[in-house]
């Protein structure tokens, strides 16, 4: 779980050192395929350790218990590194819109989308804007995924130190617990020692033997 953790945080501090305004998605590309594999990791090491902390009788409740955590840290994560974006997209964007009409840099400061519309609408400046708000959204980035590079070494450090260091055995209960059937007493069943009894008394025999009446023979072919 903790190497796919530190994989993961190595991802984002890839997509922070290499990614760029010019680079493109291949820029992108190595911190996306380290993030995912540390994902991968991680989640599949977590829910092991979830399902086999209960026992057999309560894995509804470890499966439930790790779709919440699961739920809810995808939903946390993404409105925080989310905001960070945007706070640090604002406070980027703001000195090159100096000189800009109101009503537009208003809406450059909206979001990166909504800055190349209005970079149209500022006349020579088109180009500057348009290249101010592509680095702002990029430093705004920048800066989620250090703090998610910073949250994941935390994790790291919490789950090398309480984390647990190999899958418990699962729990024995009395609903899973082989019964043993009794022996049979020779004495009481009246069967001698080390001879088995057979259905129709006689040992190896398929079936009932036939008694022939005295005096009688079998009739030669």
């Amino acid at each position: 779980m903790a190497s796919g953790i530190l994989l993961a945080g190595a991802g984002l501090a890839l997509m922070v050192g290499v990614v760029s305004v010019d680079g493109g998605y291949l820029s992108v590309l190595p911190g996306m395929l380290a993030m995912g594999a540390g994902t991968g990791l991680a989640m599949t090491s977590s829910t092991e350790a979830i399902t086999s902390a209960l026992p057999r009788e309560h894995q509804g409740v470890a499966s439930a218990l790790n779709d919440v955590t699961r739920e809810f840290g995808t939903a946390l994560g993404v409105a925080l590194l989310g905001a960070l974006l945007s706070a640090g997209y604002r406070n980027a964007i703001d000195a090159p819109l100096d000189g800009v009409p109101g009503a537009t840099a208003e809406t450059a400061r909206e979001g990166v989308a909504n800055a190349l519309d209005a970079a149209h609408r500022t006349g020579p400046r088109t180009r500057a804007v348009a290249d101010a708000a592509r680095k702002s959204f990029v430093d705004g980035r920048q800066q989620a995924m250090w703090a998610g590079v910073a949250v994941m070494a935390v994790l790291s450090v919490c789950v090398l130190a309480r984390g647990p260091r190999r899958p418990a055995p699962p729990r024995r209960t009395d609903r899973n617990r082989p019964t043993r059937r009794p022996v049979p007493d020779p004495e009481t069943t009246g069967a001698r020692p080390g001879r088995a009894r057979h259905r129709y008394g006689r040992p190896g025999g398929g079936g009932r033997a036939r008694r022939r009446a005295p005096g009688k023979r079998r009739p030669r072919c």
